[in-house]
């Protein structure tokens, strides 16, 4: 549902796109319509609508990430994720019709993390020290989203969509680490380091991605509601009265 409102505002407001079809209300396919539109529009919203004050999320800018335990430090600054723009829809399902509705929307793609990394201690047993330019990709990276969907209205009267307590789970498929200047530049020491850092993925991906997981979603919900403070249901769904 949240993205074929994503696909609406598209429509109404940059380039009255010929492909979107508009969904009605009380239609009994409504949710297959919906599917389609969000599987033309996904790409497009992510690159953020200007005209309503959506920012791209498209990378997504990340506040700091800090690790520190397991006697490991790790500080990525100046991060951000890229690659939500190319993901796949992989679930939709919206119960319609009432004050609160239940929203699910999953969706998968290979990202990567761009930051300034610093590093000092040990992964398991071996040490590790360096600092400079990191890129972490990760593959297959599947996120689901479960919140409430609540109708509130603005100043006249017109009803728009919110979503409300949003919760989330997430899988990893593989992750690679590439961090430049370990050991000052030592080569033969950072790619034994890299290698080992690589076969063990999980370990620091298991401080690494919940943060940063979470950023992602939290900078998604926001532009979504950002949309529907802009646009109300009436018009972006026909048939839909305000009660």
């Amino acid at each position: 549902m949240t993205w074929q409102f994503v696909t609406q505002g598209l429509y109404l407001f940059l380039f009255s796109a010929s492909f979107i079809k508009k969904c009605h209300f009380n239609d009994k396919e409504l949710e297959s319509c919906i599917r389609k539109q969000i599987e033309n529009s996904l790409s497009r919203f992510t690159k953020g609508i200007p005209e309503l004050g959506v920012p791209s999320i498209d990378p997504v800018q990340l506040d700091d990430i800090n690790i520190d335990g397991n006697g490991l430090k790790l500080k990525f600054a100046e991060a951000a994720m890229h690659g939500l723009s190319n993901s796949k829809l992989t679930d939709l399902k919206v119960d319609i019709g009432s004050d609160e509705e239940d929203f699910n929307l999953g969706f998968k793609g290979n990202m990567s993390l761009t930051a300034k990394y610093n590093i000092d201690g040990k992964i398991l047993i071996l040490p590790i020290k360096g600092d400079g330019d990191a890129v972490v990709k990760a593959n297959n990276v599947e996120v689901n989203i479960q919140s409430k969907l609540v109708h509130v209205k603005d100043s006249k009267g017109r009803s728009h969509l919110k979503l409300i307590t949003p919760n989330y789970k997430y899988d990893i498929q593989s992750t690679t680490f590439d961090l430049k200047n370990l050991f000052n530049g030592n080569k033969e020491l950072a790619e034994t380091t890299l290698s080992f850092a690589n076969e063990n993925w999980r370990q620091l991906m298991d401080d690494l991605a919940p943060p940063a997981i979470k950023q992602i979603v939290r900078t998604v919900i926001k532009a979504i509601n950002k949309f529907f403070s802009k646009i109300p249901i009436a018009q972006m769904l026909e048939g839909y009265k305000d009660s």
